[in-house]
């Protein structure tokens, strides 16, 4: 395991020496390692990245059983079971996961929040608590006011009244006071494209490299560009025609990618950028529901890898889609919470306050169509009030949010 030296493992990025001379920051002696050169090799992290460079060594460096090129940047990705291994040589050395841990994760915290168009109440005491490694699906009917909630989660609106915060470690950052300090942790993927149609993906991405990361080597930026696009379920095959297609857009009148490709590129250009908290406003809205479902999918994976905290608005996801989500936000029109836990227990919940059965049905369809029949009334509220009290349902919120 690499463990020699004192900067491996801390937050932020690094660039270190491997061999078994004095400038070496990780010092193998020949005795511990029989063919290790003076200076066999480079290992560089980026935020959450990792890079290892052979320096010409005549025993090779080998990254789980292939030979790496020599003088050429490769990306250590993390694997979702199991060690990565590095050879210098014939001698194994493991790869710890914390070392892909360049930053503390982050969740998010708020009190209640209200928001205010004029007279209109837009958010009516809604909050969110959602931790790293978890989905949390906001859903509602339209016009209940789930972006108005994401953009005052993610700093783009400032409630009327609440406060938004990022947690990490022992820090509590107000989104609103401190954005700067925040912002870089925040991926946001709003429900338009923001790309430039005229560029190809591959040039587009690039950009987005180049603004985020300044200095950083081409060849590491065609090695992030090619594994972030991999991880959105691009093969050999499809990735390089995906990476080589011009954007395009229909204002634009340049024919480009697909529906389902576009989704998946807008989100390249957030995780490219290697986000510890992703907002998404409306991630699959306009796919089919296959296609939706390879999205979330996607989602899904990325955010138990890498350990994000993920919130997306969606409208009405099939079951398979509603079932990767952790947690659900149920919004009722007014900005009014319905309910806001565990997505597994939701209709649980509401067949036990509402008397109606949810068997057979989609459970999202099940739960938009009792808040249209209920219309939020102050019978229902008086119902959520009791029921989480009387079937004591792992509901986060305190009761009082229910309040009008």
């Amino acid at each position: 395991m690499v463990k020699n030296n004192k900067s491996v493992g801390l937050s932020g990025d690094f660039e270190i020496l491997i061999g078994h001379c004095k400038a070496c920051a990780i010092r193998l002696t020949t005795a511990e390692v029989p063919e290790i050169a003076k200076k066999h090799a480079i290992l560089k992290r980026v935020r959450d990245r990792l890079f290892i460079q052979d320096l010409s060594s005549k025993s090779g460096t080998f990254l789980d059983g292939r030979q790496l090129p020599k003088k050429t940047w490769e990306e250590i990705v993390q694997k979702a079971e199991g060690r990565n291994e590095i050879k210098l040589g014939k001698t194994s050395i493991g790869i710890d996961a914390q070392l892909f841990r360049g930053r503390p994760r982050a969740g998010i915290e708020t009190t209640a929040l209200y928001y205010k168009v004029s007279d209109k109440l837009i958010c009516n005491g809604a909050y969110i608590r959602a931790t790293p490694g978890t989905m949390t699906a906001i859903m509602g009917p339209a016009g209940c006011g789930k972006s108005t909630l994401l953009d005052l989660v993610n700093g783009y609106r400032t409630p009327t009244t609440g406060q938004v915060f990022v947690i990490r470690e022992q820090q509590k950052i107000n989104v609103h006071h401190d954005y700067g300090k925040v912002r870089e942790w925040l991926g946001y993927l709003p429900q338009d494209d923001v790309m430039i149609p005229e560029l190809t993906v591959r040039q587009s991405l690039n950009y987005c490299l180049r603004l985020q990361f300044m200095g950083l080597a081409a060849q590491i930026r065609e090695r992030i560009i090619h594994q972030t696009c991999r991880n959105l379920g691009f093969d050999k095959e499809r990735l390089n025609k995906f990476l080589n297609t011009v954007i395009g857009s229909s204002e634009s009148g340049i024919r480009g990618l697909s529906g389902g490709e576009r989704k998946r590129a807008n989100l390249a250009h957030e995780l490219i950028a290697m986000p510890l908290i992703l907002f998404l406003d409306e991630p699959t809205s306009g796919l089919s529901s296959v296609d939706a479902d390879k999205i979330v999918r996607l989602l899904q994976s990325v955010t138990r890898l890498d350990d994000l905290t993920t919130m997306a608005t969606i409208h009405q996801p099939s079951r398979d889609t509603y079932e990767r989500f952790d947690n659900l936000l149920l919004m009722s029109h007014g900005g009014k919470i319905a309910y806001y836990g565990p997505s597994q227990e939701a209709t649980r919940y509401f067949e036990q306050v509402t008397g109606t059965s949810s068997v057979g049905r989609n459970p999202a369809e099940y739960l938009l169509e009792i808040l249209d029949n209920y219309n939020y009334n102050e019978k229902l509220i008086e119902y959520f009030k009791q029921g989480s009290l009387k079937h004591q349902f792992h509901l986060i919120m305190p009761m009082a949010f229910f309040s009008p």
